[in-house]
């Protein structure tokens, strides 16, 4: 399945329609998809998804979000040519590992990237604005450490995990007998779309998409011409 691309987006229904297609339409069995490049306003880190560290990537991601959102529809940000209003879409996180065996709870070798997506009309100067605005409100948040970044997966598989978050692996054991069942292989890092707030939500209702990016593996064993 192949989204529409990130930058060729005009209206609010249209974005809804990629939110959908990203988050929404999930299924609980194995999907091949094409993503194109989307921006991501992002934060990055080293400390396990419990730790104070990656709470505060949380607050400083929905802060900048959300001030851009509505600094936008209210004009207190300049509005730029092709605008239209847009949800705040779902948390996401890539997780890996330095040594290559990933343990989320060990800081030592751990390493994450969180993000939320945004419009392809918001620039880094929007992204500064509303990041000054929100650390005039909460001084003692990091707001600096949120950036601007394009995220290009490409061609990906995913699932939909219902469940508790530590009781993924027979979900992502799914992944991989896909993946060898079709002669694929991972290119990417570990990534989880968080469709739930954990905190009113009973764990075994907790939804969260698991997506990996991938290649070929046949194309990696063909000779050298």
């Amino acid at each position: 399945m192949k989204i529409l691309a990130h930058k060729s987006i005009r209206t609010t229904k249209a974005y809804d329609d990629l939110c959908n297609a990203l988050y929404v339409r999930v299924k609980r069995n194995v999907e091949e998809i094409e993503l194109p490049p989307v921006q991501v306003i992002s934060v990055s880190g080293n400390e396990p998804p419990a730790s104070k560290q990656y709470q505060e990537a949380i607050a400083v991601l929905y802060g900048t979000a959300y001030g851009l959102k509505m600094g936008l529809k209210f004009e207190k940000l300049r509005k730029p040519k092709v605008y239209f209003d847009y949800k705040v879409g779902a948390l996401e996180s890539f997780w890996w590992s330095v040594d290559g065996t990933l343990d989320i709870n060990n800081p030592a070798t751990l390493r994450w990237q969180a993000y939320l997506m945004v419009p392809h009309f918001v620039s880094k100067k929007l992204v500064d604005e509303a990041r000054q605005s929100a650390k005039s409100k909460h001084p003692e948040i990091p707001y600096e450490n949120a950036s601007l970044e394009i995220v290009d997966e490409g061609r990906s598989v995913q699932i939909l995990h219902v469940g508790p978050y530590d009781k993924e692996q027979p979900t992502i054991d799914k992944l991989h007998r896909y993946l060898a069942d079709h002669d694929l292989a991972v290119a990417g890092k570990h990534h989880e779309i968080y469709l739930s707030d954990p905190r009113p939500m009973k764990p075994e209702k907790l939804e969260t998409v698991i997506r990996f990016a991938v290649r070929s593996s046949a194309a990696k064993r063909k000779p050298a011409q």
